[in-house]
């Protein structure tokens, strides 16, 4: 199945998702293949060298998906959130309340809950593509090191920490990303295409701390 300017329907949706998951922009994720879409598979094409003719046939979405599959076959990178890493069961908390959640694997030794560290880790190869390195510092942490923190922080030798059991960081949701500054190329491509992935920053000041919001 190809599709082109004017097609519509759930495959367009996938389409656009798989683009937006590669760093080009369709436009809206609304499942009509209009002239914003066609630009992001010109692009795309053009980049991989597929042939730039805005059709996205068996050769485009076989790069796009990674995996030889025709979109009759396969599974979107974006939609589906068992493309999470394995990773293990901890203790978080959420809201003072603890609950056990499932952690996987966003490299340099960190970790967020899974559906976060799926949809990071697409980020991450997509800002790699895009030439910038994002990696996380600071990731899922236990109650003893948010408690660390905390201390420091209440004794003026660190960062803002939220109190003990309150932190997005013991929900396994936030991440403290090697952006560097406001006005770095890693910071200026998260604040381009974070959303994308479901990532703000939330948290004023911080250019580095950025929130899974789904």
């Amino acid at each position: 199945m190809s599709l082109r300017i004017n097609s519509r329907g759930s495959q367009v949706v996938r389409l656009q998702k798989e683009l937006k998951a590669a760093g080009f922009n369709p436009g809206p994720t609304d499942g009509i293949f209009g002239r914003g879409t066609q630009r992001a598979v010109r692009a795309y094409q053009s980049k991989y060298r597929l042939g730039v003719d805005g059709i996205v046939g068996p050769r485009t979405w076989s790069k796009l998906l990674h995996d030889g599959k025709t979109p009759a076959g396969g599974t979107s990178s974006v939609s589906r959130p068992s493309s999470a890493p394995r990773g293990r069961s901890v203790l978080g908390y959420v809201n003072g309340s603890p609950r056990r959640i499932q952690i996987a694997p966003v490299g340099n030794g960190k970790y967020l809950r899974a559906d976060a560290a799926a949809r990071f880790n697409q980020m991450k190869a997509a800002a790699r593509r895009a030439g910038v390195n994002l990696s996380v510092v600071s990731g899922f942490r236990t109650m003893a090191q948010q408690r660390q923190l905390y201390a420091a922080y209440r004794a003026g030798r660190g960062n803002l920490a939220a109190r003990p059991g309150y932190s997005n960081h013991q929900g396994g949701l936030s991440a403290d990303l090697n952006t560097g500054g406001y006005n770095t190329r890693a910071y200026k491509w998260l604040k381009a295409h974070g959303r994308q992935y479901g990532f703000v920053n939330d948290v004023r000041g911080e250019h580095w701390h950025w929130t899974f919001r789904g």
